[in-house]
């Protein structure tokens, strides 16, 4: 062991050590945030020192500082300035503690750079991501198919899984606090197993364990009954694997449109309509059908519609972080944990400024990455692994328009990475194979 490690570590430089910590924290990041973070703070820190650009030289960190800024301002102002209307419901601290979603990750961004600044480093973080997302799907499938329940422990409790026992219409949830999160992790990993498979062309052992691994993060994303999760799983293949997948998506789009169609239309097929219903599980069947909408309490409109008047309310500085499931409870009696988009609840947070910042910066980012990624043929040094950046950032970003599971943690680690990841393919990467040995 002795002679392994000192193998393993010798003529490593400074920057090599925060490599191999970024990668075992992207490891351990789905199974607990702890841990990650043990691994993931030290190496930013290391980034941070040898990171090639000056943090204040380069120009991408202004608009995440000016946006810090503005958060900043609004959480003070809410807490000493503002008059508090909902004083009896909501605390202003709550501000102060959502702060913690947002200005760590400014640093963040800045700091994982230097670990995925070419292609061996991007192929290294795939590869830490998915057979991180390995016991996920373990007991995911252990609460789907055996009810596994927990909660279940080891290293002397150091590390300890909850898992929620599924009601119907519920689907598997695994180490996540409901099905959509969980669906919105795979989603996440999803692209980079694409793109992982398609590039092992040449080594079959490889190859058959990669795709071990597509089928089995796609079934689980399927099992989790989220929609978001479906479509993240059908838009990816077009993007990563272009008009093959295409071609793929409309042919599934145009079956499984026609078998929902003859399923709950009133049209008399005898038996090949009983096989169509019974082709499908009842759960996917009930997320789209009337009978999956009629117990619900409000529509995503509402809801929106109720988002729209609080941010009405104080447009410049926001009504506060976490105000909104608080003031909705208390004017309709239903609880919402959230306004069911991403930028509508910014915007209650902080106001509507610092969501247009992240707004146009994410936007550029997407368009600046994706015309370099798909549309300039002159550049040779893109690869799968960029494709696959760019996917899981587009489809989480859909995603977080009629949900938000930004919030939880691992997630939000993942979706800053993926966001400096975007900026280092628009500037142009470092394509030496330095930390390849790893």
């Amino acid at each position: 062991m002795e002679y392994l490690l000192n193998n393993f570590f010798k003529n490593k430089s400074f920057k090599d050590y925060g490599f191999f910590l970024f990668l075992s924290g992207i490891f351990f990041l789905p199974s607990t945030l702890f841990v990650g973070l043990l691994f993931l703070l030290p190496s930013a820190i290391i980034g941070s020192f040898s990171n090639k650009n000056n943090y204040f030289k380069d120009l991408w960190n202004y608009p995440f500082l000016i946006f810090g800024i503005l958060i900043s301002i609004s959480t003070i102002s809410q807490n000493f300035f503002l008059v508090n209307n909902y004083e009896e419901i909501w605390d202003p601290k709550l501000s102060i503690y959502g702060l913690g979603n947002w200005l760590p990750f400014i640093w963040l961004f800045w700091a994982f750079q230097p670990y995925i600044d070419s292609k061996s480093k991007k192929r290294s973080f795939a590869l830490a991501l998915i057979t991180g997302t390995f016991p996920v799907l373990l007991t995911g499938f252990g609460q789907y198919f055996f009810n596994w329940h927990g909660p279940f422990e080891t290293l002397n409790g150091l590390i300890i899984w909850y898992q929620r026992p599924i009601i119907n219409p519920g689907g598997l949830s695994g180490l996540f606090n409901n099905q959509n999160y969980a669906g919105s992790w795979l989603n996440l990993a999803w692209p980079f197993c694409i793109a992982l498979f398609l590039e092992l062309k040449n080594n079959i052992f490889r190859r058959t364990i990669v795709f071990g691994f597509v089928f089995s993060i796609g079934f689980a994303a399927f099992l989790t009954y989220s929609r978001n999760a479906w479509l993240g799983l059908l838009t990816t293949l077009p993007i990563i694997i272009g008009k093959k997948g295409i071609i793929f998506l409309l042919s599934v789009f145009i079956i499984f449109t026609l078998i929902l169609f003859f399923s709950q239309s009133s049209i008399y097929l005898g038996d090949i309509k009983n096989y169509l219903i019974n082709f499908l599980p009842d759960k996917v069947l009930l997320e789209f059908s009337k009978d999956g909408y009629r117990d619900l309490d409000v529509s995503r409109l509402e809801i929106l519609k109720s988002a729209t008047n609080l941010i009405i309310l104080n447009p410049l500085f926001g009504i506060g972080a976490a105000s909104f499931p608080a003031i909705y409870f208390a004017e309709t009696n239903f609880w919402k944990g959230h306004s069911h988009n991403l930028l509508f609840e910014l915007a209650i947070s902080y106001g509507i400024p610092s969501a247009i910042i992240l707004f146009i910066i994410l936007l550029i980012l997407i368009i600046l990455s994706g015309k370099k990624i798909f549309l300039n043929k002159k550049i040779n040094n893109i690869s799968i692994f960029d494709k696959a950046f760019w996917s899981a950032l587009f489809v989480f970003l859909i995603s977080q328009m009629v949900d938000i599971q930004y919030y939880d943690g691992k997630i939000s680690i993942i979706v800053w990475i993926l966001i400096a990841g975007l900026k280092n393919i628009i500037e142009g990467e470092n394509n030496k194979n330095t930390l390849s040995k790893f």
